[in-house]
């Protein structure tokens, strides 16, 4: 997915695909979300989705640094979970919005 980005804005539309994807990302997210839930019952499954956390991780924090990677893997997750759900899709903007406001930079650490 991430193979031919190369600006932040390319970043924000594959990160937008990725929510709003089609039949085959929808499959995909879906047995994500069916393991992660297996997890929570079987101890042995959660090895396997930690790694899972931390490569997806590892791959958003090559475009953003570690601590922005943290809290847009989990947007991302809920964005997704949202969109499988939802009777109507998001709209687009919405969507991105909700992106490009998890990849600014966190300030006012403290206060």
């Amino acid at each position: 997915l991430f193979t031919q980005v190369a600006t932040r804005e390319d970043l924000i539309e594959v990160l937008v695909d990725l929510v709003q994807g089609g039949p085959s990302r929808r499959r995909s997210a879906v047995l994500g979300f069916e393991l992660h839930l297996a997890a929570l019952r079987n101890p042995a499954l959660r090895a396997l989705t930690q790694q899972w956390t931390t490569d997806s991780r590892a791959v958003l924090a090559r475009f953003t640094g570690p601590e922005i990677a943290g809290r847009l893997d989990a947007l991302l997750e809920g964005l997704i979970m949202h969109a499988l759900l939802a009777t109507e899709p998001e709209p687009r903007d919405t969507t991105r919005a909700a992106i490009v406001q998890a990849l600014a930079p966190v300030t006012g650490r403290g206060q």
